[in-house]
């Protein structure tokens, strides 16, 4: 995610209901349906209109194995640029054919998630990229095409219900990143300092072995 930045938006003004699992998700602040109908009615299932893959940094750096087939990565700032100026394609319906988030929330938000470069929170584009990109900075077509399938009904309509799932799973592996990362420091923190104090002073063995020993 990109808060802090200084062209970070917190706040696009979207009223109407926000997503529910966003808590999950560990968002900064709340995330209105609204700002992800911007997002997805910009996107309109077409990887192509996310990026110009052929035409990333990645793909004109030096020195690449396979010119014919560079690495198209799609950095996260990149993407939320690119997707604010894109156009609004439409509202996506659900199975019922019915606007996402209802008829109330697309007559009051239609207008203004619909102009050309429309004010859209940070949290809503971060939650869309965590689909795909799995808690990483870059993002990949063919990981884009597969979110994108995902967040689809059997009939083929988005499903703002799997949408949040696919966001949920994508920013869980964040998370069980950083809890592995700390429960590593806490074993190794152990193992070096607080084993050996125990069993130096009280005499207590709490597993951990000796150091610069081994079990017979």
């Amino acid at each position: 995610p990109t808060f802090g930045q200084a062209d970070y938006v917190e706040s696009s003004g979207a009223s109407g209901p926000t997503l529910p699992l966003a808590p999950l998700l560990f968002a900064p602040e709340k995330i209105p349906v609204a700002d992800v109908v911007a997002v997805v009615g910009r996107i309109n299932d077409d990887v192509n209109a996310i990026a110009d893959w052929r035409n990333l940094p990645s793909t004109r750096a030096e020195n690449i194995i396979n010119p014919e087939n560079p690495p198209m990565w799609l950095p996260r700032a990149t993407f939320k640029a690119n997707i604010r100026k894109a156009k609004f394609a439409g509202w996506p319906v659900d199975s019922k054919g019915n606007p996402v988030g209802g008829e109330a929330l697309r007559d009051a938000e239609l207008g203004r998630v619909s102009k050309p470069n429309a004010q859209i929170g940070d949290a809503a584009l971060d939650a869309v990229f965590d689909t795909w990109a799995w808690g990483a900075n870059i993002a990949t077509p063919d990981k884009v095409a597969k979110s994108l399938r995902a967040w689809k009904d059997d009939d083929d309509n988005f499903s703002l219900n799997k949408f949040q799932l696919s966001a949920v799973s994508g920013r869980a592996v964040t998370g069980i990143g950083a809890l592995t990362f700390v429960v590593i420091q806490v074993v190794a923190y152990g193992s070096l300092f607080i084993a050996p104090a125990l069993r130096t002073f009280l005499d207590i063995d709490i597993g951990l072995g000796e150091l610069g020993t081994c079990d017979p």
